[in-house]
């Protein structure tokens, strides 16, 4: 491995800062895999900011690269392009840049045995046009195709709630509008930001923007009662969120948590049921189970709960076809780019209370093969 650039998670901080790693010798059993492209998510925040824990010095699980060493008889050869695919399929406690290190490095690598078991690794089609990018936006576009697929067991059709407008939120309301043809709303932390989404965005004719006030009108005005919601927002506003899905969406509808929740958290109005532990009854679209019923003690009403962590294969095969036909592009994602060196001033903008209200992004990528020239492109 030889000498190159890493930005660490400092300690104790919620800050990052770019560090040399010195070269070293590895096992001939690893992949090493050259760092294209990566992404911030909305966990990396909230890792950074106290509110998730987190056991990885080096953050970053949305990551495309190029293999520049692998084993044979492995699941990738050298010179494939590949998408990390984070959770560990058997063991989903163990996910790259939150229990191990992740993404942000111009070299990467894991055990040809893990990337194997775990379905770390999908290769990239050769045929694939995309850049490395857009390509990046394959596995949180993956993590909503699987949650619509869960969504769409019970409710084929309906209209759509999504709490959580960032890159996940987005896609979903933007998805379900397209695949099923139904009504989607979008809501927002606040009027400023939704009204920001609405100018920045090409939104499909069926779905709104709004914030928490307006939903109710929003609702009533489409003459539909949601069937279907999605909570994804950051995991100190699930709660919040989560009481205002269950005061809209229509008797036996279906929420999905993609969102996760604070330690311990029970809903008071949904009795003792363990909300997080919801999101481990689907493991990266193998092992599943049903939808668990809970009475709202609010409102009377009967709601389904599902959640699921990872992604499978397939999800991440068809978000890059869907990416492919344009069908979803980053292009309809406010984002900009980054070198690896200004990472860390872009996720301090990010999360200062003083400043992440005026960035105009969603979607901060850092693109590898761009030298630091100072600013950010656009």
């Amino acid at each position: 491995m030889p000498e190159h650039s890493v930005v660490w998670r400092l300690p104790n901080q919620n800050n990052l800062a770019v560090k040399r790693q010195s070269s070293d010798c590895l096992s001939d059993s690893v992949i090493v895999i050259k760092m294209l492209s990566a992404a911030v998510c909305g966990t990396d925040l909230a890792m950074l900011s106290g509110n998730r824990p987190c056991g990885a010095e080096v953050l970053g699980h949305e990551g495309v690269g190029v293999v520049l060493y692998a084993p044979a008889g492995g699941s990738v050869a050298k010179g494939a392009r590949v998408t990390i695919n984070p959770v560990n399929r058997k063991h989903p406690e163990v996910v790259i840049g939150h229990s191990r290190d992740g993404v942000f490095r111009e070299f990467f690598c894991l055990e040809a045995a893990d990337a194997l078991e775990g379905g770390l690794l999908v290769r990239c089609p050769k045929e694939c046009s995309l850049g490395d990018a857009e390509l990046v936006l394959a596995e949180p576009l993956a993590s909503v195709l699987y949650s619509l697929e869960l969504l769409q067991e019970r409710c084929s059709a309906g209209s759509l709630v999504v709490r959580g407008s960032g890159t996940v939120g987005i896609l979903a309301a933007k998805l379900w509008s397209i695949l099923t043809g139904s009504f989607a709303v979008l809501v927002s932390r606040s009027e400023a930001h939704a009204r920001w989404l609405r100018e920045s965005i090409r939104w499909p004719a069926n779905v709104r923007v709004c914030c928490a006030s307006e939903l109710m009108k929003v609702i009533r005005e489409s003459s539909v009662g949601p069937g279907a919601a999605i909570l994804c927002g950051s995991r100190e506003s699930a709660p919040e969120g989560l009481r205002l899905l269950l005061d809209v969406v229509q008797e036996g509808a279906t929420i999905d948590l993609m969102a996760g929740f604070p330690a311990e958290y029970k809903e008071a109005r949904l009795g003792g049921v363990k909300l997080d532990a919801i999101r481990w009854k689907n493991i990266c679209g193998v092992n599943s189970a049903p939808p668990t019923a809970v009475a709202d003690r609010v409102s009377g009403k009967t709601v389904y709960l599902i959640g699921h962590r990872g992604t499978a294969e397939r999800h991440i095969l068809q978000a890059m076809d869907l990416l492919t036909r344009t069908v979803i592009s980053m292009a309809g994602i406010p984002h900009r780019l980054f070198t690896l060196g200004q990472l860390p001033g872009a996720v301090k903008e990010m999360l200062s209370t003083e400043t992440r209200q005026n960035t105009k992004w969603v979607k901060a990528i850092v693109d590898f093969s761009r030298e630091d020239r100072g600013e950010p492109a656009r």
